[in-house]
C-alpha cells in the first residue's frame, strides 16, 4: 500500500516579548522568586524533601497497558510534499453546517494510536492488549495478518479518514456522504433515519446516524460487519464497538479553514473506558479530482508476486 504523509508547521513566540517582561519585573518580585535566604525550602516539622520511598514517579500502568508499552514502537509519521493551495482557490462557505468540499489529512499519519487527545495512555483491557500485541509482533516477524485494507475492503471510517489521500464531503438536508480516493471508499451518514432508511445489511463502514449540535456534526457509528482496525498497526475495535465522531469546520481569522474530527472510541471488549482522539484535515479543493486507485496493485496483480506474505489472524 502506498502511503503519503502530510505537512505540519510550528510557531515560535517572539523573544523580544519575553525579554521586555523580564525587564519589567521588580526587585521585590525577584527576591520572592528566589525563595527563603540560603535557598532552602522550609518544610513542616518531621517532613523530608521528595516523594516517600517507593512512591510511583509517573502514571501507574495496568497489566494490559504494560503489554502495550513493551511493544516495538510504531513507525514514524513523515511529512510528504503536497501541492500548495493555489492563491485563487475557492474557500469553504461561511456556514458552519456546510462541510462540503475536499479535505486531506494535514498531520503525520499515526501508525498506532497510543494516547488519547489529552496524552493519557489508551485504556486497554487484557483482551485488547493481546490483540494489538499479536498484530504488531506478526508485522515485526514479516508475516502481517490479513486485514480489510490488504484485501481491498473498506477499513472503517477512522482508518479510512486517517490515510493520506483526499476525501470529498457531499451533503443534503437528510444525509451526508464522504467519498474517499483510496479504495474509492464511501461513508454514508443518515441525518434522518426515519425518512431515509439505513441499509438492511451490515456494512464494513458500519451504520452511521448524525445530528447537528450547533455547528458540529455528531455522528454515531455502530453495527460493523466485522471487527476493524483503527490504524495501520491494528489498534482494535470489535464488531460491537462504537465510534462517536464530532466533526466541525474551524475558521480562524487569517487562516484557511480546516476540518476537525474528534472521535470517541467505546468498546468494552477491548477498552476499560471510552477514550478520545482528534485529527485535523486541511482544505484541498485542488485535489477534488481523484486519481484512479487500483487496489489490485497490492493483491492479485499478475505483474507482481501473488504472495504478499499475509497470513490469517487467529480468532479470539
Amino acid at each position: 500500500m502506498t502511503t503519503r504523509f502530510p505537512f505540519s508547521t510550528t510557531m515560535r513566540r517572539p523573544i523580544a516579548a519575553a525579554t521586555a517582561l523580564m525587564l519589567a519585573v521588580t526587585p521585590a518580585l525577584v527576591q520572592a522568586q528566589q525563595g527563603p535566604p540560603g535557598g532552602q525550602m522550609q518544610l513542616p516539622p518531621g517532613a523530608s524533601g521528595g516523594p516517600p520511598p517507593g512512591a510511583p514517579t509517573g502514571p501507574v500502568l495496568t497489566d494490559a497497558q504494560k503489554i502495550v508499552a513493551d511493544l516495538p514502537p510504531p513507525g514514524p509519521g513523515l511529512i510528504p510534499p503536497r501541492p500548495p493551495l493555489p492563491a485563487d482557490a475557492v474557500m469553504p462557505t461561511a456556514d458552519p453546517r456546510d462541510l462540503q468540499g475536499t479535505w486531506v489529512n494535514n498531520q503525520p499519519l499515526q501508525f498506532r494510536s497510543q494516547r488519547d487527545m489529552y496524552g493519557a495512555l489508551a485504556p486497554y483491557t487484557m483482551a485488547g492488549a493481546k490483540v494489538l500485541s499479536r498484530r504488531v509482533m506478526s508485522l515485526k516477524a514479516g508475516k502481517p495478518f490479513i486485514n480489510a485494507s490488504a484485501i481491498c475492503r473498506p477499513p472503517g471510517p477512522q482508518w479510512q479518514r486517517d490515510l493520506n489521500f483526499p476525501f470529498s464531503i457531499i451533503q443534503d438536508k437528510d444525509h451526508v456522504e464522504v467519498l474517499f480516493e483510496e479504495y474509492h471508499g464511501r461513508w454514508y451518514i443518515s441525518l434522518d433515519p426515519q425518512g431515509v432508511p439505513l441499509p438492511t445489511q451490515k456494512q464494513y463502514m458500519g451504520r452511521s446516524i448524525g445530528h447537528w449540535d450547533g455547528g458540529t456534526l455528531v455522528v454515531e457509528t455502530t453495527d460493523f460487519r466485522q471487527a476493524i482496525w483503527l490504524d495501520v498497526d491494528g489498534t482494535p475495535l470489535s464488531a460491537n464497538g462504537k465510534l462517536i465522531q464530532r466533526m466541525r469546520k474551524v475558521s480562524d481569522v487569517g487562516r484557511v479553514p480546516f476540518l476537525e474530527v474528534v472521535t470517541t472510541i467505546i468498546d468494552p471488549t477491548y477498552y476499560t473506558a471510552p477514550w478520545t482522539i482528534v485529527r485535523t484535515f486541511g482544505w484541498a479543493p485542488h485535489q477534488a479530482v481523484f486519481a484512479e486507485y487500483n487496489c489490485e496493485e497490492q493483491v492479485g496483480d499478475p505483474s507482481v508476486s501473488a504472495d504478499a506474505g499475509l497470513v490469517p489472524e487467529p480468532r479470539d
